[in-house]
């Protein structure tokens, strides 16, 4: 039994195993998932339980220092308060918030230059209250106007949190709630005055980490809106290091991300790592007043060791899982494929036009001995096709054949049909939408020098319609030649059609006798379009052509002569319904209107390029959709004059 890395046998048992891979893989994912699944909503209610009275006590203070912001803010927006007045508001206004929250430490109010009462323009005003040592005092501040709460503020035009730092004058970190003040100005527009800050302690968040009780040796962090850490059971770390830092060295795409999921879940469970490189599981919840996250953190060595040792029992029970299938689907599929070896070799044969090559016997009901019997079936079928395929090439090549003897009927120029002269320019166009078609045209001189124009569509498409159009035209042209008036022709032309249509097909004609001397047309029609007359001075119309019968259908069908008149300059442009009902991809017709205004740009060069011009619009209108009718047109300038 060889061995072929190329070879079905090899393939189908790679595939196999591929999809047992497959299997296993999801089997495993599924168990990993499930474990972290369950710890993760272990944790999750557990990291829920403690956050959510303690988030609560900390939400609670932080929107009680930003009711007092606002209210203060907008005091003095409208009561313009300054000097001792202003002093006294401020002094009162620390005492009032810390009997509603102790942890206020000062109240500040700073202006824009220029815009405290009673300052002068340009000078900068800044008043600071602070409670220090059971007392309330009053201080001057300087060079804010670049401090970063007085910044944002007025860049936001909002009240909001500002990065928890140690202030300039309370030497302990503090959080403030800097809040903007409107006031209005000489002609009653509301300003930007300044910016009021609450300063809030946040002493408390140290008690308050370390008295809540974690389990598993978990322990909370507080992260400021900038994840700067401002609670911590390490003390040392406060204020001095980030999330990345408490992270083992996160990435800032890391902490980017992990600021994503805080914005959009608010709350949730990660994987992370401490400082000391441990594994850790953090349950985080975002703060809606102030923009901070609380986090716990859990150490997870215990869970990521028990999930590494299911990981190896699970390995190894898939590799040696492994080499005995290989084994068991090696050994099937070297049976099964040999006999497709023997096909295939047979198959070489055929190739290289062996039809009579031995087809192996298979027996069985299996596939592959259906597939050896549909192996015959095709050669079969194949010796078939080869012979059809023989007169399909002989069909085919007929019909060129009888293509290039319909056109041949039909004169490609005056030249050709020998009917020239001075007083009249003439060509015709035909386009068969198959190998041979049923339209036709004929022109040629009668026995009084009139010119004779004709058009003319038979029902029907193919062979039949290309026989049907031959004999058509030579009877028109023979009754024509033979007869004075266009009417008696078409009536004995008719008649010789129709006594013998025992196909029942139909022609529709178009035919005029021109007086090259005076312009003068009589004609008839047999159901067929009317022509289209472009004058001299570029205008185009329709014909008054009343149409008759379609010739061939009845015996005894009578017709009328009817009769216009060209000037010298006009021009006669006969057509068959393949021209307006040439047909886009939208099934959009290209209709008369469009014929006409193809005739009037297309005109005034000759007969040739209106024909040219008429075919270009065409192929623009329709682009790539199927030509499904012959286009046949002929057209025909009188030029005017005498015949000698």
């Amino acid at each position: 039994m060889g061995f072929n890395m190329h070879g079905l046998a090899f393939k189908q048992s790679m595939m196999t195993l591929v999809g047992f891979s497959i299997v296993f893989a999801t089997l495993f994912g599924v168990l990993s998932f499930k474990v972290q699944s369950e710890l993760s909503t272990l944790l999750t209610e557990k990291g829920e339980e403690i956050s959510l009275a303690n988030v609560a006590i900390i939400e609670k203070l932080f929107e009680k220092g930003k009711k007092i912001g606002d209210e203060y803010a907008e005091v003095l927006g409208k009561e313009m308060l300054s000097g001792k007045d202003l002093d006294d508001f401020l002094t009162q206004a620390v005492f009032d918030a810390r009997q509603t929250l102790p942890q206020v430490l000062a109240v500040v109010v700073a202006y824009e230059p220029g815009m405290a009462p009673k300052a002068k323009l340009h000078q900068e005003v800044m008043r600071l209250a602070q409670y220090s040592g059971n007392e309330i005092k009053l201080l001057k501040g300087k060079d804010y106007l670049e401090k970063t709460w007085y910044k944002s503020t007025k860049n936001l035009q909002k009240g909001l949190w500002q990065e928890p730092f140690v202030g300039d004058f309370i030497k302990e970190p503090i959080a403030i709630y800097t809040a903007p003040i409107y006031q209005k100005d000489a002609y009653g527009n509301t300003v930007f005055a300044g910016v009021l800050c609450v300063d809030m302690s946040i002493a408390f968040l140290k008690e308050t980490v370390a008295s809540i009780p974690v389990s598993n040796s978990g322990y909370v962090v507080v992260l400021s809106a900038n994840n700067t850490i401002i609670a911590h059971p390490k003390n040392e770390i406060v204020f001095k290091e980030s999330l990345s830092d408490i992270s083992g060295g996160m990435t800032a795409q890391t902490v980017t991300e992990f600021e994503k999921t805080v914005q959009s879940m608010r709350k949730g469970l990660f994987m992370g790592t401490t400082a000391d490189g441990k594994d850790a599981v953090i349950y985080f919840k975002a703060m809606e007043s102030n923009g901070w996250t609380f986090m716990i953190v859990w150490p997870a060595s215990e869970f990521m060791e028990s999930q590494r040792s299911l990981e190896k029992m699970f390995a190894w029970m898939c590799f040696a899982g492994y080499v005995v299938m290989l084994l068991l689907i090696f050994v099937i599929s070297t049976r099964v494929s040999r006999p497709l070896k023997e096909l295939a070799v047979a198959a070489n044969k055929m190739g290289q036009g062996d039809f009579d090559v031995a087809i192996p016997h298979l027996s069985g009901r299996d596939e592959i001995a259906q597939f050896g019997w549909a192996f015959l079936n095709m050669r079969t079928s194949l010796k078939e096709h080869m012979e059809k395929q023989k007169d399909l090439d002989r069909i085919e090549s007929e019909l060129d054949f009888a293509k290039d003897i319909q056109i041949g009927f039909l004169s490609m120029d005056e030249k050709e049909e020998g009917s020239g002269d001075p007083y009249h320019e003439l060509t015709p166009f035909l386009l068969p939408a198959k190998e041979v078609g049923g339209d036709f045209y004929d022109f040629f001189k009668l026995d009084d020098g009139r010119l004779c124009v004709v058009v003319g569509d038979v029902s029907g498409k193919g062979v039949p319609a290309a026989l049907f159009m031959m004999v058509s035209r030579i009877v028109l042209r023979t009754m024509a030649q033979n007869l004075k008036s266009v009417a008696e022709t078409f009536e004995k032309a008719n008649y010789e059609l129709a006594r013998r249509n025992r196909a029942n097909m139909f022609v529709t004609v178009w035919m005029g006798f021109v007086d090259l001397k005076t312009g003068h047309v009589e004609f008839a029609s047999a159901g067929h379009n009317p022509p289209a007359i472009r004058h001299k001075d570029g205008s185009v119309e329709f014909a008054k052509s009343k149409a008759g019968v379609v010739m061939a259908a009845m015996e005894n069908s009578r017709y009328k002569m009817q009769t216009l008149e060209l000037a010298p300059g006009d021009t006669l442009f006969l057509y068959t319904d393949g021209v307006t009902e040439a047909t886009n991809e939208h099934n959009e017709l290209f209709g008369n209107d469009r014929l006409l205004d193809a005739l009037t740009h297309g005109g005034g060069k000759g007969t040739k390029e209106m024909c040219r011009f008429v075919k270009r619009q065409i192929d623009a209108f329709t682009r790539n959709a199927s030509q499904f009718d012959d286009i046949t047109m002929l057209a025909m300038e009188y030029k005017g004059g005498n015949i000698g």
